[in-house]
């Protein structure tokens, strides 16, 4: 299997030419035509995941977050990206970033926040291609559904709004998100990050709030590729392993 064939299999379900304009999407770093017999799969590029790959022989890491997002105008090798892109050049390692095309697609970042949350009938919106929506299958209280919410993504969930809210209709939205509670016309949202005048836009309209971190609401997409990749590798008899890295830098709980 070549890197151009891992690019190819993402393309297929999440089309690279649905990423957003401001969007780094794609083969990053590396060659098309290079090998592949391990895959590091992983939600950031750093230092840490790079080693990582290194030391389990992995060839290809497949991100969710890209490098060079922002232009660069400097490479310093002892610092920030700078550090990363060259650990990756020295050990020989191609990247591959499936961002803005793996949060909208089907069964992508959006629909995997859903199924770790148990909300299995959530609908993508017309408003935005990143928001899911929909009635839940019973009434909860919003102090409950924090509870659970919490011990689903293993983070402390934030709430802003009534614990005694009874809920009858959820929308979610993973990431850095928040702008996207203005499309809600659900009882609550649930987001990674909302910036403080977006908050006190939802309050004004009664929204309730569930603020879940930006790493937890997307690493079950990155969990979930990585499922599928093998998934695939098995019933098409790909020779090629595939590891999930996992290395949250948000405090978590047990």
């Amino acid at each position: 299997m070549t890197v151009n064939d891992v690019y190819n299999w993402l393309d297929s379900f999440a089309p690279f030419d649905t990423q957003e304009d401001y969007d780094n999407a794609g083969l990053i770093v590396g060659h098309p035509d290079g090998q592949v017999s391990h895959i590091l799969f992983t939600l950031d590029v750093t230092p840490a995941a790079v080693q990582e790959a290194a030391a389990i022989g992995a060839e290809l890491i497949v991100a969710h977050h890209p490098l060079m997002f922002h232009p660069m105008q400097a490479l310093l090798y002892d610092r920030g990206e700078g550090e990363v892109l060259k650990a990756l050049a020295v050990s020989g390692i191609s990247l591959i970033a499936a961002h803005t095309n793996l949060d909208q697609c089907p069964g992508g970042i959006a629909d995997s926040l859903a199924d770790a949350l148990q909300l299995p009938g959530l609908q993508p919106s017309p408003a935005s291609p990143y928001l899911r929506s929909g009635s839940l299958s019973s009434p909860v209280k919003a102090g409950d559904f924090l509870s659970f919410a919490s011990q689903a993504l293993h983070y402390p969930v934030r709430l802003h709004g009534s614990p005694d809210r009874i809920l009858r209709s959820i929308a979610l939205a993973p990431g850095a998100a928040g702008e996207d509670a203005a499309h809600v016309t659900a009882d609550a949202f649930i987001t990674g990050e909302i910036k403080h005048h977006e908050l006190l836009a939802a309050a004004q309209r009664g929204l309730t709030v569930f603020e879940a971190g930006h790493y937890p609401t997307e690493f079950p997409g990155i969990a979930a590729l990585h499922s599928r990749f093998n998934r695939d590798a098995s019933g098409s008899g790909w020779a090629v392993n595939a590891t999930l890295f996992s290395q949250s830098p948000e405090v978590t709980t047990a």
